[in-house]
């Protein structure tokens, strides 16, 4: 069956895989959480502050992914 799939041209994209930099900021964010949880910081803060990062990463992949797409129109002077 993978075979004939294959032959026709219709192939599943491959899964997004980590980069660097997004392996890099996941361990900062869980870092600093488990040091602010560490040092005495109430257990609620500490989860609104990762929800607030969580929030802030989605809106930055989407902008960063769909951004991409969407043709700048620059005003022609």
């Amino acid at each position: 069956m993978s075979r004939s799939r294959h032959a026709a041209g219709g192939h599943t994209p491959a899964p997004h895989r980590l980069t660097g930099t997004e392996t890099a900021v996941i361990i900062v964010i869980v870092l600093t959480s488990t040091a602010l949880a560490w040092s005495g910081t109430e257990l609620g803060t500490v989860l609104h502050l990762l929800a607030g990062a969580g929030l802030i990463a989605v809106g930055a992949v989407v902008t960063l992914r769909f951004g991409r797409r969407v043709p700048l129109s620059l005003p022609t002077v």
